[in-house]
């Protein structure tokens, strides 16, 4: 996951100023994305045809912070982001009207609580130093950790760097503890004193990557948001089939080693269709989405990285995936 961080100066398709192409009426989507090959699904979407089959296209770009991208969704320069659910809250709180309408993938052991062997419990943690990024989603999953076992913020020495580094630092024995990514899970492994405590893997569902589009989209172009769900569904499906294909795709598009592609994609899980309309829910019934993004309101708001809270329900699309019937 240290591909989320990397700057990326390209995008997959030139820019324009309209949504329309005057010569086949097609419907453009402005989608930016941070460098993380979770988002893979759109890509591939556009890339197979299911988009242009459905009168769509996606212009991508990249941009990697969260500043960067609530300042184009406020501009209304673009239609939506790739973020995850705590990062959804984050542009809530900074005043971007948006929503949830997809869910890319959940993390599923690519983000990792690294300790030494002597911290055999998250309640071991307390009165240790833990390096972390303050702020991105490796803190939110932290805190939801804390948060299970009884303790906060406040029990533990938070060392603050970028996520890379916090690996790092615990490799070289500088702290005790630290949230981070790969190469530092596999290098952790080779060391006598320190083990995985926790991953993403064993709290599926809290780190996930979301399509986030601006509220005014959704409700200018509800059927072109239905359109644009149902392809990057029938992308997800496809992948299911043809991994071989996909990850030649994917590799292509990130600019990566296929191997590292595939490494990659090991520690995630692509949502299908149905596994999203199951973790959506419905508006009388919402399900865990609405866990996850009720959590990171807390927390964020407990810990000041937001300094107001937000209404979880306000940030989901609950609508645009339960209209989606994928047919054979």
């Amino acid at each position: 996951m240290v591909l989320r961080i990397l700057v990326v100066a390209f995008c997959f398709s030139t820019l324009v100023s309209c949504t329309k192409d005057s010569d086949d009426s097609t419907t453009t989507f402005r989608v930016a994305f941070n460098t993380w090959i979770g988002y893979s699904p759109l890509v591939i979407a556009k890339e197979k045809g299911f988009l242009k089959k459905r009168g769509l296209d996606a212009e991508i770009t990249f941009l990697e912070g969260i500043g960067e991208k609530n300042s184009a969704l406020l501009r209304g320069d673009i239609d939506g982001v790739g973020h995850t659910a705590d990062s959804a809250v984050t542009s809530a709180a900074a005043g971007v009207d948006g929503k949830i309408v997809f869910v890319f993938d959940r993390s599923l052991g690519a983000d990792a609580i690294l300790a030494r062997k002597t911290i055999q419990s998250v309640k071991d943690l307390k009165g240790k130093k833990v390096a972390l990024e303050p702020g991105f989603t490796g803190h939110f999953f932290f805190l939801y950790l804390l948060r299970e076992a009884g303790l906060s913020q406040d029990d533990v020495e938070i060392i603050a760097m970028d996520t890379g580094s916090a690996g790092g630092a615990f490799v070289s024995g500088k702290v005790d503890a630290a949230v981070t990514w790969e190469p530092w899970i596999g290098k952790a492994k080779e060391l006598d004193d320190a083990h995985i405590l926790l991953s993403s893997a064993d709290r599926p569902g809290v780190i996930i990557d979301v399509l986030f589009m601006r509220t005014a989209t959704i409700n200018e172009r509800p059927d072109d948001v239905k359109n644009l769900v149902e392809a990057i569904a029938e992308a997800t499906a496809w992948y299911a089939s043809h991994k071989e294909e996909g990850d030649k795709i994917m590799a292509k598009f990130w600019k990566l080693d296929l191997k590292e592609a595939q490494d990659t994609v090991a520690g995630m899980q692509f949502m299908s269709l149905e596994e999203n309309q199951k973790f959506f829910g419905t508006s009388s019934e919402p399900s865990q989405l609405l866990k996850t993004v009720s959590a990171a309101s807390e927390l964020w708001l407990q810990t000041k990285v937001i300094d107001k809270p937000i209404q979880p329900r306000s940030v989901i699309d609950f609508s645009s995936v339960n209209a989606v019937s994928l047919k054979d």
